[in-house]
């Protein structure tokens, strides 16, 4: 056995580039299962971490419909009470109290002093009858700070606390807190409620939709909201299972085209030296035994190593890395117990990858491993044509039942991830057929432009299709993974900065607090204008409901009163080509349409009458233009000076400027004069935005980056592999006259050609795979060139400085001895 180890052993340092490289090719393949793995823990943890800060430890609200009627009991709380899945059980009132200070209702939440109300409400101090605790945005409206008195309909309350707004989900809702049982005193339910709803914390381990199904059997009409059912969650959780599903499937094939490619030219030598050990007389007990030997110490080690950088890459790369690039990101636990299970799976794997080709070979005759070792290309040409043909269309049935079937809400993901797989798995089967072709067609050109060092090195490749397609092949796969990684995050990102603009349609926006304002729109427009760093202003009023006649029919209207002409200015509508008549009404395309309305046609207009309780007519109004898109889904715009249809009130001011920072102080300044007004401007929630991308998308990030260094060090591993697999054939250019700077041209001709090749065609299949993927919510795809960029750069600059070295360090070898020495 001894002697067996130290064979092993004299054989390591024979070819100690080759296991390095082997094992530096585990250590890559296992610290990205690894990091796959514990990424997708780390990701759920993350999701339930937003979740918690969303709803805090509720997993249930109950109560009714505000047009049912209907309130929570103190008989149907004790019921909900009773239920032995039931951990917690809080009572939560809403009402609007009156702020005497700008005369303003406000939504109110009288909540209980519970540690379940604390965490869904993300308060902190406790509530008595006399405290309560507000918004940041309306306690800097009413100049309050902790502990100032504040007059709530002739009631003195103390100011206990500020929460923060949530600025990143739009404009952000004005919001009291005061304790349940005060709260109830402004409510006008009746005597008999216990609260408006309840929030209910299950045990643990507890189903919560079992639960809900339970609570409901208590009352048909009780409407339950489970937490983990938020549409916004539901998304998330979606986005993160097709996320997490495809990353694993490209981590899979690269960590596969790792060990192939690196392996390589470890098993070549290893049935080389076998089969001339079985000639010379060795018995197959002894070679299995020596193979066993060699695959557990490079295998153990280059799990070893991939463990550690694994652990590393966790506790210090991506805090080090979240802090330089800025990237809020949740902290990463390195769970010990998975990754020691996953280092156990990928070992068995890898020594069975190891084992059982050599295996083989030390049974066969020698003669027989030599040929079967030779072999440099694949076989099956036209069958992986055929199969190449068949798995596109497939794919193309599966990518059409996805979107048009009825069944798509239901497998339409399932079927898109299929089409993924076999897509790549597709391209994965034909490229060994296309790539000769690929090589052959640069040879032309690149004799032209590059010489005659280019031209052999092309010419040297095409006939080694085997090695050379794996190479291409990962490099493909490290440009899909950060493709798809990084362009599916900036398209998350954008669109999310988009339903940010519905809130924004200009940089800023000027509010009521008040839901019967006495501001006058007009007399607020012109005071803004004035304003040194407003560029211009139009105002909106809130939504009025009159009554068409078109050919004997009475339609229903949803107008708002707005300034046209301001508005056209703004470019908040286009389709307005002069000045408007008081009689001009700008109506939506999709009212039109409906309507058989048309630009020119006159109509009656009527408002109903709450003193004559009938319909009243308003006289004749003329469509002047048609708009696509309408403020607030509106169905018609009249102007303020129109007169007639003005049972409305000021809602809201769109105001633009070029110095958004000065123009809100300046807004700020006027709230003396209009004390009700609420100022929220894009760039702000744009920031709040951005934080919370990165806080719930950071790791993502984090690890798709370490994924691509990981791929990208492989990748040159195997590269460089391959490069010292050829040293026979340098030394042999060298004696037909080749100089050792040709030779290097020749090596960075190569390498370079791999690279672009595999850079190319990963960056066409990552975009095709990441639009298939973003049909699962149809949207803009936005390609992050930047990003994409640099990985191309650094990839090329890279592989230069490294095989540049590489080359010159092969062209300046002994040729006598390269020519002599077996490092085929």
């Amino acid at each position: 056995m001894k002697s067996l180890k130290g064979l092993a052993f004299r054989l390591f340092r024979a070819n100690k580039f080759i296991v390095f490289s082997s094992i530096l090719s585990i250590a890559i393949a296992a610290m990205l299962t690894l990091s796959m793995v514990l990424f997708s823990f780390n990701a759920q943890s993350t999701l339930q971490h937003e979740l918690k800060q969303m709803y805090g430890d509720m997993d249930l609200s109950v109560g009714f419909d505000t047009n049912q009627n209907k309130v929570v009991s103190p008989s149907l709380t004790e019921q909900i009470v009773k239920n032995k899945d039931v951990e917690q059980l809080s009572r939560v009132s809403i009402t609007h109290v009156t702020l005497d200070k700008i005369n303003s209702s406000t939504y109110t939440a009288g909540v209980e002093n519970s540690d379940l109300a604390k965490s869904r409400y993300h308060f902190k101090q406790f509530l008595n009858d006399d405290s309560i605790a507000m918004n940041k945005a309306l306690a800097k409206t009413l100049h309050a700070k902790v502990g100032d008195k504040v007059s709530i309909q002739g009631h003195s309350f103390t100011l206990v606390e500020v929460i923060n707004d949530l600025d990143a989900t739009g404009i952000a809702p004005d919001m009291i807190l005061m304790n349940q049982k005060k709260a109830k005193e402004y409510n006008r339910l009746n005597d008999h409620a216990d609260a408006t709803y309840l929030l209910i914390k299950a045990k643990k381990g507890t189903n919560v939709l079992t639960l809900s199904n339970q609570i409901k059997s208590y009352d048909k009409d009780l409407r339950i909201d489970v937490a983990e059912q938020d549409p916004f969650v539901k998304n998330n959780l979606q986005s993160l299972q097709v996320f997490v599903i495809v990353l694993s499937f490209l981590v899979l094939i690269v960590t596969s085209l790792l060990i192939i490619s690196n392996f390589e030219l470890l098993l070549y030598k290893m049935k080389n030296q076998f089969a001339i050990m079985r000639s010379l007389g060795a018995t197959t007990k002894q070679i299995s035994q020596l193979i066993f030997t060699q695959s557990i110490i490079i295998n153990f080690s280059g799990i070893c190593m991939g463990l550690l950088g694994t652990f590393l890459s966790q506790k210090y790369v991506y805090a080090w890395m979240g802090k330089f690039f800025k990237i809020p990101s949740s902290p990463t636990q390195f769970h010990l117990g998975i990754a020691l299970i996953i280092a156990l799976c990928s070992f068995i794997i890898i020594q069975l990858f190891l084992l059982i080709p050599s295996y083989r070979s030390a049974k066969i005759l020698p003669l027989k491993v030599m040929q079967k070792n030779e072999r440099l290309d694949f076989g099956y040409s036209k069958a992986r044509v055929i199969l190449f043909k068949i798995l596109i269309g497939v794919s193309l049935f599966l990518l059409i039942a996805s979107q048009v079937l009825p069944t798509r809400g239901e497998y339409g993901v399932f079927f898109l991830l299929i089409v993924a797989v076999l897509v790549l798995l597709a391209f994965f089967i034909i490229f060994p057929v296309w790539l000769p072709e690929i090589l052959g067609g640069l040879l032309p050109f690149g004799q032209k432009i590059f010489g005659r060092e280019y031209y052999i090195a092309i010419k040297n490749l095409i006939p080694q299709v085997k090695k050379n397609t794996l190479i291409v092949l990962t490099i493909s796969s490290l440009m899909i993974i950060a493709v798809f990684g990084f362009v599916t995050l900036r398209t998350i990102q954008v669109n999310e900065q988009e339903s940010l603009k519905n809130d924004f349609l200009t940089p800023i926006v000027v509010e009521t607090r008040l839901s019967n304002t006495k501001i006058d729109s007009r007399e607020l427009t012109k005071v803004v204008e004035k304003l040194p760093d407003v560029k211009s202003v139009s105002n909106f009023s809130t939504q009025g409901l009159a009554e068409l006649q078109v050919k004997g029919k009475h339609i229903d209207m949803d107008y708002a009163v707005v300034d046209l002409q301001r508005l056209q200015a703004q470019g908040l509508m286009s389709q307005l080509k002069k000045n408007p008549a008081d009689n001009s009404l700008i109506i939506s395309e999709r009212f039109a349409k409906q309507n058989h309305l048309k630009v020119g046609q006159s109509v009656q207009v009527g408002e109903f009458s709450n003193t004559t309780q009938a319909v009243e007519p308003k006289g004749s109004y003329k469509v002047a233009a048609i708009e696509k898109k309408m403020i607030d889904s509106a169905d018609a715009y009249v102007d303020w000076n129109n007169g007639r249809l003005m049972t409305v009130d000021f809602d809201s001011l769109y105001v633009d400027s070029a110095h958004i920072k000065d123009a809100v102080n300046e807004l700020e300044a006027i709230k003396s004069q209009f004390p009700e007004i609420k100022i929220s401007n894009y760039e702000q929630s744009v920031k709040q935005a951005t934080s919370m991308f990165y806080q719930r998308w950071g790791i993502f990030i984090v690890v798709i980056a370490t994924l691509v260094v990981c791929t990208m060090v492989g990748v040159f591993n195997s590269l460089a592999n391959n490069i010292y697999s050829k040293r026979k054939e340098y030394a042999v250019l060298r004696t037909m006259g080749v100089k050792p700077k040709g030779i290097r041209n020749i090596v960075l001709s190569q390498v370079t050609t791999y690279i672009i090749i595999g850079l190319i065609i990963g960056m066409v299949l990552g975009i095709i795979l990441t639009y298939i993927l973003l049909l699962v919510d149809p949207g803009k795809l936005i390609i992050d060139y930047k990003v994409l960029a640099a990985v191309i750069v650094t990839m090329i600059t890279c592989s230069t400085i490294l095989f540049t070295y590489l080359g010159n360090k092969i062209g300046n070898q002994n040729i006598s001895l390269e020519i002599t020495n077996d490092n085929k």
